[in-house]
């Protein structure tokens, strides 16, 4: 086949050949820094990387006030270390499973404010569309669920996780 391939090809084929049939070298898995700033030099740094299911994940997130660290949050797994808890209400409904005290998706946090506690958001499911594919296949009829908890300044939860609307009403009590 080689010889077919040189007289087609020209003199070159197996050159084109080696080339192809190299194996990639593998890449160090290296993680991206994510920083996530909080205002008066506070700030959230953690690794991103690749969660197994088609995106990204936090994990070893930590706050910092300056260099200094001052709490980390979650272990290099993405697993809470002081986990707060979790308020019932009817987000369980859509919960697609069972919840684990896990970053497995995306987190976020507001700046803290003025009483000195930060809005921290965390994914824990994605809503179906996550899990389709470039053509469209594979979408599931999963609802996005996204809990909240305060998080003062020395990097503890102040609150257990809840809803958007719990978390509202617990802002408009103050």
């Amino acid at each position: 086949m080689l010889t077919a391939a040189k007289k087609h090809i020209g003199g070159n084929a197996m050159a084109f050949f080696k080339f192809k049939l190299k194996k990639p070298s593998p890449q160090p898995q290296t993680p991206i820094p994510h920083c996530c700033p909080l205002g008066d030099d506070y700030r959230l740094l953690s690794d991103q990387e690749r969660n197994g299911l088609g995106g990204d994940v936090d994990a070893n997130i930590c706050l910092f006030h300056g260099q200094k660290l001052i709490r980390r949050i979650t272990d290099k797994n993405g697993i809470f270390l002081d986990f707060p808890g979790v308020k019932p209400g009817d987000w369980e409904c859509d919960l697609n499973g069972s919840i684990r005290p896990q970053v497995n998706f995306t987190i976020s946090c507001k700046p803290f404010r003025e009483d000195g506690l930060a809005e921290f958001e965390w994914l824990v499911q994605p809503d179906g569309r996550y899990w389709m594919d470039e053509d469209g296949f594979g979408m599931e009829n999963d609802d996005e669920i996204v809990l909240y908890a305060k998080l003062d300044k020395k990097g503890r939860f102040v609150t257990p996780f809840m809803s958007k609307e719990d978390m509202e009403r617990k802002n408009s009590e103050k």
